[in-house]
């Protein structure tokens, strides 16, 4: 599949000062732009890839989850500041992951399920003659975007969508429809209204046909109405909400967030920032474990990915930071030192700095059979990742 990379930047404005421009980076890198074609769609598609800090390092042995975000076009710079800052730093809320943003090239077409000419005020509008190509646009995600995806990404095997209002409308319905294509979805305030609810049908059909299999659904809404005669008609998230509360269906989880002091119009960050918190409910380590009980790391991800219904495992740089913090200096304790290192190896077997670290820990334990033992298998492995690069 033919595709085109561009360098999307965000620029910094630093001070001219010598000293401080030797130090702050011109420009930050978040993505790339890629251009694909699609025959489900018969057009090329905008895409943006932004991946994680270290992904090129780490990508040889661990592979992330995969967020495909509609809107990419509006929202990409600023949902993927949002997955930095909720995967970063010593307490992070969920996995590193590669961000997909999609640009709504057809909105009106690819994001409704049905045709319908009436818009939210209730009249009809020529503005919606192309409705109702949402299938091919499914089709589009399942048989070419997503394999394009992990053809060329280290793409682990879970996978979310994210879709705000008319895109929330799409990404509620592919759950519906299709619950085996995304393992959670996100609907921003989304256009349940659609064609006289017609999502609300799709639900029922979806619950009777019992097809959920650790699927989560994170569904917000907000309490701040348009004036008439401008919107007449409910947004109808809570609508579909009551309708999944009430049956229950195996294999689907329901999160609701209803905002009361947010419109429309803000609801898409702070939507995505309750989503991923909600899905990897369970991520966050408490401060108590991280220094005084590791041992109840490695149950907590244990259950986080019974849950999920995938492996997920600690982050790997943040156990090896507390591998080091425990080696030496004032919290010098090598049992939790080497306990750390033990998680890293247990969850990433085949990364040489995993067991480097726990080679570098037996050795100042004083066990020269454990440090060389774990340190041939480091060379070995860094070995085998360096024959395995291009040349």
């Amino acid at each position: 599949m033919p595709f085109r990379l561009l360098t999307v930047c965000l620029l910094l404005l630093t001070p001219v000062v010598m000293a401080e421009a030797q130090d702050v980076p011109r420009s930050y890198t978040i993505g790339e732009l890629t251009e694909i074609h699609s025959d489900a769609l018969d057009s090329d598609r905008r895409i943006w890839i932004s991946l994680p800090t270290g992904y090129h390092d780490r990508a040889p042995y661990h592979r992330y989850p995969v967020l495909y975000i509609l809107d990419g076009e509006r929202h990409f710079a600023q949902i993927v500041g949002v997955v930095r800052s909720l995967t970063s730093d010593a307490t992070p809320l969920a996995p590193e992951m590669i961000v997909v943003g999609i640009a709504s090239q057809n909105r009106i077409a690819d994001s409704t399920p049905t045709h319908s000419l009436i818009g939210a005020d209730g009249h009809e509008d020529a503005g919606w003659t192309h409705s109702g190509g949402a299938e091919a646009f499914i089709r589009f995600l399942e048989n070419e975007l997503i394999p394009h995806v992990e053809e060329h990404y280290a793409a682990s095997d879970y996978r979310i969508l994210s879709g705000y209002s008319l895109t929330g409308l799409l990404s509620s319905h592919t759950l519906l429809t299709r619950p085996e294509l995304f393992d959670a979805v996100i609907a921003a305030d989304p256009s349940v209204w659609w064609d006289d609810f017609a999502l609300l049908d799709t639900g029922r059909s979806a619950i009777d046909a019992a097809g959920f299999d650790h699927n989560q659904f994170v569904l917000t809404t907000t309490s701040q109405r348009y004036p008439a005669p401008y919107i007449t008609v409910d947004a109808g998230g809570a609508e579909l909400v009551s309708l999944l509360d009430d049956a229950a269906p195996d294999g689907l989880t329901l999160h609701h967030h209803a905002f009361t002091r947010e419109t429309h119009h803000s609801l898409p960050m702070l939507s995505l920032y309750e989503g991923l918190a909600a899905i990897f409910d369970g991520h966050m380590m408490t401060l108590d474990e991280l220094y005084d009980r590791p041992q109840d790391i490695k149950a907590r991800f244990e259950r986080l990915s019974e849950r999920l219904g995938t492996t997920i495992a600690p982050p790997e740089g943040l156990m090896d930071y507390f591998a080091s913090v425990f080696e030496s200096g004032n919290l010098r304790n090598l049992d939790k030192a080497l306990l750390y290192a033990d998680i890293n190896v247990a969850a990433y077997p085949t990364s040489a700095n995993a067991w480097a670290t726990k080679s570098r820990i037996h050795t100042e334990r004083g066990e020269t059979t454990g440090a060389q033992a774990a340190r041939a298998e480091a060379l070995r492995l860094d070995q085998l990742q360096t024959e395995s690069q291009p040349q």
